[in-house]
């Protein structure tokens, strides 16, 4: 997800300068950059996910402000499991016992040189942010 959103922030960059490559132009990136991190702070954070997905997880980036992924992951929803038991050690009835209904949340989070921040919170923000950015002509 995070590359995702890093490569909508690119067609943004493209958008706005078409036909010139982001290597070519440190500065006007530069700018670019800190302009869409000031006004999400989050895309910065993907930005940093995506960049050490794409180097073998390494965040060894001077630019990297993420430390680290904490919590569990689970893409959320509904899954069921199967009990042959009933709760008191009966035997259930039907072919697959007793049908479990669980609710996995995602307790992930993305840790950063200031603090740490709801992985959930942070992909809703961002994705927010590039849809109302995308939806805006460039200059």
């Amino acid at each position: 997800m995070a590359k995702a959103l890093w490569d909508t922030a690119g067609w943004l960059w493209s958008d706005h300068y078409p036909g010139v490559d982001r290597r070519d132009q440190p500065a006007d990136t530069k700018a670019f950059d800190d302009d869409l991190f000031k006004r999400c702070p989050d895309l910065q954070l993907f930005r940093d996910l995506a960049d050490a997905a794409k180097h073998g997880g390494q965040l060894s980036n001077p630019k990297v402000v993420v430390t680290g992924i904490s919590g569990s992951g689970s893409p959320g929803g509904t899954s069921f499991i199967s009990n042959p038991m009933g709760r008191m050690g009966e035997r259930a009835f039907g072919p697959f016992g007793n049908m479990l209904e669980l609710t996995q949340e995602c307790t992930l989070r993305i840790d950063h040189a200031g603090g740490s921040r709801d992985m959930k919170e942070a992909l809703a923000t961002a994705f927010k942010f590039l849809q109302a950015e995308t939806s805006v002509a460039p200059p």
